[in-house]
């Protein structure tokens, strides 16, 4: 009887075929995004605790906010501005809060005249038009509405906006950016004396967006060198596209902004 015999790279072939496609699965895993994969990298030091940042935007809250939530320099065409925006998602962000901060960016020094103006959604009337203390530096910018005397009514929804006033004749030459707030109340949320990093995760869980901005900011603003805070901010602003204000605070190192 005659013996059949495969030649020899007929074995190879079908060693090679029953091999796993382990090595092609590792080689191209999903690619988080820059900074996702920049803040998740980051190795916890001995007894630290990480977790993961997520902001969850409020459900039937999907309404976009009534203006563009950065103006000048950037998504324009006029590069002899500054980049101008409000730290607001493009929904209504929601807070407990009856007097929150609210917080805006300027890319660049501001030399013209700024503007606060708060006005109901159903309003034509402001309920607050001001102009605010020009900033010293770039970066990001509080506001205290506590400063003003205004609070909000839980369930009315508010449009905020910030001007740079580059004609004080000619208002429509106004650099505009745009944020809308609503005041919620939420049991089981409280509002510590002091920030902490706890409750900024709660509140973007919570999809609590003025209230995490705020207590991240102030953790930054008692500890302005730290980095791992910024970061956080950075994540948190990256999750509601707005990546210029997010790498401006990243290019940051000695504590200038916040």
């Amino acid at each position: 009887m005659k013996r059949t015999t495969l030649p020899r790279w007929g074995f190879t072939i079908v060693l090679l075929t029953s091999l796993p496609l382990v090595a092609i699965a590792e080689e191209s895993p999903t690619a988080p995004s820059s900074l996702a994969k920049e803040v998740k990298e980051q190795k916890p030091q001995a007894g630290q605790v990480t977790k993961t940042l997520l902001y969850q935007p409020p459900r039937g809250l999907g309404a976009p906010s009534a203006g563009r939530r950065v103006g000048g320099g950037t998504r324009g065409t006029n590069k002899s501005v500054p980049i101008l925006s409000v730290l607001a998602p493009g929904h209504t962000g929601l807070t407990v809060r009856e007097q929150p901060d609210l917080y805006w960016f300027a890319s660049d020094v501001v030399i013209n005249p700024v503007e606060l103006t708060l006005t109901l959604e159903k309003g034509d009337t402001p309920l607050l038009e001001k102009p605010l203390p020009v900033p010293l530096k770039a970066g990001i910018q509080r506001v205290r509405l506590s400063d003003y005397g205004v609070k909000l009514i839980p369930g009315e929804r508010y449009n905020w906006s910030i001007a740079l006033v580059l004609d004080p004749k000619r208002r429509s030459k106004d650099i505009i950016a745009m944020g809308a707030i609503e005041r919620v109340e939420r049991a089981g949320i409280s509002l510590a004396a002091a920030p902490t990093t706890d409750a900024f995760y709660r509140f973007a869980a919570e999809g609590l967006w003025y209230d995490a901005v705020m207590v991240i900011s102030e953790l930054i603003e008692s500890a302005p060198n730290d980095m791992a805070l910024r970061k956080q901010r950075v994540e948190l602003l990256d999750q509601v596209d707005l990546p210029e204000v997010g790498s401006f605070d990243l290019n940051i190192q000695d504590g200038k902004a916040g």
